[in-house]
């Protein structure tokens, strides 16, 4: 089949998916001419990507973003009539093998959103291609570190278990954190393979230097704000710095919520976490409504969407935006 259909949180995987697709059908020098992507096409458009002819340079794979059918992207939703539903599944129906179509709605991280599996566009993807979820991978999963185990024998490096597990209670699930952090360590104990924690210690240094990034932009010091993200940007893309931010907002909000229900001992043992840290990080979002918080949750899962779809042509500027504003609208 040459129609695929791939959704999810865990945009690392997809990304990989993808990859592997163009390595499978696309021939190596007409890659650039025969790789296309698109970014929710309206109905006319996406006609004309199903009814793509093959070229004499081989098959034709393009990319179609397509998380505005499902979901308000700038308060803009596409919704098709049945009749344009029917017009799509014929063109569906009627994809040459040599044209491959790779839908992909990429969902934000920490966001509640779902495809809506009863919508007609949702049925009809499911119907006519390879569907494949990717939810993010959470800290508790079983098959995680041996995931991350997999990740070091791709990039030719050993670690001990204990060593794996340091790394990722160090970094979080984020895979395409943890991707870009070990290819750091691959480069910097080269020709060596095996790390250990003090590698990891000394070289993975970005969750530090976010958390506190994070602890800034709770405050209202924009000054330092920007002098500290100037000091993080330079080493890490964007989404990097977005996700380990969203690690952080989740403890805060998770705090904002019950620091009147619950004791600090058991938000404590909730999150996993000391006392103390709990103690310090109630004391840093006190002048802080729990209406900021989650609007400064919206405004980076919002950034984040946008750079991931291509939406913003400055990801750097955008998340100094959210950053300055906080839980105001950017």
């Amino acid at each position: 089949m040459s129609i695929w259909f791939f959704h999810g949180k865990e945009e690392f995987l997809i990304s990989k998916e993808v990859e592997k697709l163009k390595s499978q059908l696309l021939d190596e020098a007409f890659k650039s001419m025969n790789f296309r992507v698109y970014y929710s096409p309206n109905l006319e458009e996406l006609l004309e990507i199903c009814a793509t002819a093959p070229l004499m340079f081989g098959n034709i794979v393009s990319l179609v973003h397509c998380e505005s059918y499902f979901f308000k992207i700038k308060n803009k939703k596409i919704d098709f009539s049945d009749e344009q539903i029917k017009a799509i599944e014929y063109a569906l129906q009627n994809v040459s093998d040599s044209n491959t179509i790779i839908f992909v709605c990429n969902i934000p991280r920490n966001d509640d959103k779902k495809i809506p599996a009863t919508s007609k566009i949702f049925k009809l993807f499911a119907k006519y291609s390879n569907i494949k979820d990717f939810p993010q991978f959470r800290d508790f999963d079983k098959n995680f570190i041996p995931f991350v185990n997999s990740m070091l024998k791709e990039k030719d490096l050993a670690a001990d278990t204990k060593t794996v597990n340091y790394l990722v209670k160090h970094l979080g699930v984020n895979l395409r954190l943890i991707d870009s952090e070990l290819e750091k360590i691959k480069t910097a104990i080269y020709p060596n393979k095996k790390f250990t924690q003090k590698e990891v210690d000394d070289y993975c240094t970005l969750t530090e230097d976010v958390f506190a990034l994070a602890d800034l932009m709770v405050g209202n010091n924009k000054n330092s704000i920007l002098k500290q993200f100037s000091a993080v940007i330079e080493k890490r893309h964007p989404l990097e710095v977005i996700a380990l931010l969203h690690t952080n907002l989740h403890k805060l909000l998770y705090l904002k919520t019950y620091e009147r229900e619950k004791s600090t001992k058991t938000m404590s043992l909730d999150l996993g976490i000391p006392e103390y840290p709990v103690k310090l990080l109630q004391e840093k979002i006190k002048g802080k409504t729990l209406s900021e918080l989650l609007a400064l949750k919206h405004n980076l899962t919002d950034a984040e969407f946008k750079i991931k779809t291509g939406k913003t042509q400055n990801p750097e500027y955008l998340l100094e935006s959210v950053l300055l504003t906080g839980g105001k609208n950017v």
